[in-house]
């Protein structure tokens, strides 16, 4: 793909912040955690609400020979609404096409939280986010894909979100900014090996009418190596994303991934320069489940208030269908009064 043609898609996805925002649908990261695509928002999702994720991303392209490179991955993930100010996420990734195998392989596995701090208001958001990643991936660091080992891992996030909604409302417009640490290896030095990286991301999500947009910014950098890999050659893309509410009440996500990364040629390819995918497109779908009802206090206290008047309602139909049977019981004592009356004044 020609410089000029990545310019002017760029030019594209970027002119489409001129486009409206409206609250709505939830939107779930890729790897689980309410968010864009990879970057996190600051706000959690509803308490006690369970959002069920499935992603599958795709990319080809032609080889130096007459075979095709493909590179595809399914990814499931499930975010769970704690309280007001905390989620948890699990990501699992049951296929990922390794470059070895004619069928591919499992993924890694990520556990996270992510936490609301106090330091918050309507507009202002500033949030925290953690996760272990634990290699459930037989083959690490596979083609195409961002970097990773083999060993455990974590990461940490700072999360910033803007919500303009409550002072714009003709106009609202939810910005989120993403910085973190990644460290690809529990046992080796913490912020000084040279496979940790850092993360960034930025994103803008905004609707016309009942579909939503997105457009996100992201990159994995190598942060102890700056002489070995320039900044351009780190995992870096440019992401729009469209969300509607599809069939049955599931939400569908469709997003396009266009990399950033540049470099003159990979003939010295070592762990810190490897072919990333150029694009990717990736479509997914997710379903929300709702358990307010069986947690909530209010919901707890509404419920037995409905107990109570359904058994005042019930006590209330016992009283009548037993006043009903006292009247129709005097109704008949006085018509076998009134006929005993009736023959003794014939017989007289």
């Amino acid at each position: 793909m020609g410089i000029a043609l990545k310019k002017l898609i760029i030019i594209i996805f970027l002119s489409s912040v001129l486009f409206f925002f409206k609250g709505g649908m939830s939107q779930i990261s890729f790897t689980g955690g309410k968010g864009l695509c990879r970057v996190l928002e600051a706000d959690p999702i509803t308490p006690t609400d369970i959002f069920l994720n499935a992603n599958i991303t795709s990319f080809m392209q032609q080889g130096t020979s007459v075979a095709l490179t493909k590179y595809h991955t399914l990814n499931i993930n499930l975010t769970v609404g704690l309280a007001k100010y905390l989620e948890g996420y699990f990501n699992f990734v049951p296929y990922q096409e390794d470059q070895h195998n004619t069928w591919g392989q499992i993924g890694d596995t990520q556990l996270g939280l992510k936490y609301l701090t106090p330091l918050s208001s309507k507009i202002f958001k500033f949030g925290l986010a953690g996760y272990y990643k634990f290699p459930t991936a037989i083959y690490p660091n596979v083609p195409f894909d961002v970097f990773s080992t083999d060993k455990p891992g974590w990461g940490i996030k700072a999360l910033l979100s803007l919500d303009f909604l409550p002072v714009m409302p003709k106009l609202p417009l939810k910005f989120s900014m993403n910085f973190g640490y990644l460290d690809h290896d529990i046992y080796d030095q913490y912020f000084s090996s040279e496979i940790d990286q850092l993360f960034i991301g930025a994103g803008l999500k905004y609707s016309v009418r009942s579909i939503h947009f997105y457009t996100e910014y992201s990159g994995e950098i190598f942060s102890n190596n700056p002489d070995q890999v320039a900044f351009n050659q780190n995992s870096i893309r440019l992401t729009q994303g469209i969300l509607f509410l599809g069939p049955w009440n599931n939400t569908i996500n469709v997003s396009f991934d266009l990399a950033l990364t540049q470099y003159d040629s990979l003939e010295n390819v070592d762990i810190f320069h490897k072919e990333y995918c150029s694009w990717r497109v990736m479509i997914g779908i997710s379903h929300r489940f709702s358990v307010y009802k069986y947690f909530d206090k209010t919901a707890k206290l509404e419920r037995k208030r409905r107990q109570e008047e359904l058994q005042k309602l019930e006590a209330i139909k016992k009283k009548r269908q037993k006043v009903k049977q006292d009247l129709n019981k005097m109704k008949n004592e006085l018509e076998k009064g009134k006929k005993k009356s009736d023959s003794g004044k014939t017989s007289g």
